[in-house]
């Protein structure tokens, strides 16, 4: 590849390079990435295929036309996000909306319908919809698209093909990147927000919302006393921390006077056998319940947000935690570096194992949880 590249044309080599730069560079300062890892294990030619695909399905559509410089004078707005399935990244993919929120912008939410529960309590979002037959008395200025995918492109030429429209990550896909300060810069740029790059970067946090009856579900269940809250479960191996008893038994022995004695396990299905392995120890001090799979994506978050301080691995919960106040400890795999799932803003400190998750020692998180709760405590005292 790299000897036909030399070789080819100069019009040949400017599509290539254009095609490589905007597939894998964040054109925001302060948006970490990492184009060269991407690039080291993955071909330019796969990378201008899949770049030509959505480029010229766009253009045989006649869109490129009706893509706005910027949607700051759009009064109705359909964001469409059919992107990843999943909990963790849906957060941070749709987080920058936090910066619309009061700005009088009216926005609309299309997306994938496991992901309709995760925002349909949203306070940006006005609807938030999952069926196409729902669209039909709704009548909007311009499509806001979260990225060029292909799903998200067929949407937009079959339905609303003549509507101008917005892309915020246009054609970026491949690098690991951190997505909640993606989402923050590509909201602040395509609708012309005017915050600096720093200022972006200190701001970016996952967002979500619940209201008040999902609030009010949750009160009465919370501990009679200062708590700690803990993902278990996992569907990735890689990402699935089994350390929780060690972990459990060291807080037990714990005589610092900021360490809360009971503890909250949350989490999906998938967790419960763990949960109940837990719920059967014996501790001399340190009370456990399990909520493990029993509330909601949106009501663990309100127990989360109840919480002196949250525990748990890489994964949808994680960053559903990150949208609380709540501080944090995050667990990482080798695969997973710290700096690009978490913000300042998160208050988290991020474990990063050289292995799996599970690799990573109870000790260093009973540490990582003393420290958390130390400076909890000195902002309360000195408020």
């Amino acid at each position: 590849m790299r000897a036909l590249y030399r070789s080819a044309p100069a019009a040949v080599k400017t599509i290539v390079d254009t095609a490589v730069r905007r597939s894998t560079r964040i054109p925001y300062a302060g948006v970490a990435h990492e184009p060269d890892v991407f690039l080291r294990k993955t071909s330019r030619a796969s990378i201008v295929k899949k770049y030509l695909h959505k480029h010229l399905l766009l253009k045989w559509h006649g869109q490129p036309r009706l893509q706005l410089g910027n949607a700051a004078g759009v009064k109705r707005l359909l964001w469409i996000y059919t992107g990843k399935r999943n909990f963790g990244d849906a957060t941070m993919d749709m987080s920058g909306r936090a910066l619309l929120k009061g700005t009088g912008f009216e926005i609309d939410l299309f997306t994938l319908p496991n992901l309709h529960k995760l925002f349909e309590e949203d306070d940006v979002f006005k609807n938030v919809f999952s069926n196409l037959p729902d669209l039909s008395d709704h009548h909007y200025d311009a499509i806001l698209m979260s990225e060029y995918n292909l799903p998200s492109i067929k949407l937009k030429t079959k339905y609303f093909n003549k509507l101008p429209y917005a892309c915020l990550f246009q054609y970026f896909y491949g690098p690991d990147r951190n997505q909640t300060t993606f989402s923050y810069a590509a909201i602040n740029h395509v609708f012309s927000l005017g915050y600096s790059d720093a200022e972006i970067v200190s701001m970016s946090k996952p967002y979500l919302v619940a209201n008040t009856r999902t609030h009010d579900s949750v009160l009465p269940l919370l501990p009679g006393d200062r708590f700690l809250a803990f993902a278990v479960g996992g569907i990735d191996a890689n990402r699935t921390y089994r350390q929780w008893g060690a972990l459990l038994e060291l807080i037990d022995r714990s005589d610092e006077r900021n360490m809360p004695k009971q503890v909250v396990l949350l989490g999906s299905d998938n967790g419960a056998a763990l949960a109940d392995e837990l719920l059967n120890r014996t501790f001399s001090t340190l009370k456990i319940t399990s909520y493990v799979g029993k509330l909601t994506l949106l009501q663990s978050r309100e127990m989360i947000a109840q919480a002196s301080l949250f525990v748990g691995a890489d994964g949808g919960l994680m960053h559903v935690a990150h949208s609380t106040p709540t501080p944090s400890v995050s667990l990482f795999s080798d695969r997973e570096p710290p700096y690009l799932r978490l913000t300042e803003k998160c208050h988290s400190i991020g474990i990063q194992s050289s292995g799996d998750v599970d690799e990573i020692a109870p000790a260093d998180v009973m540490s990582a949880i003393e420290t958390q709760l130390a400076k909890l405590a000195k902002r309360v005292y000195s408020a």
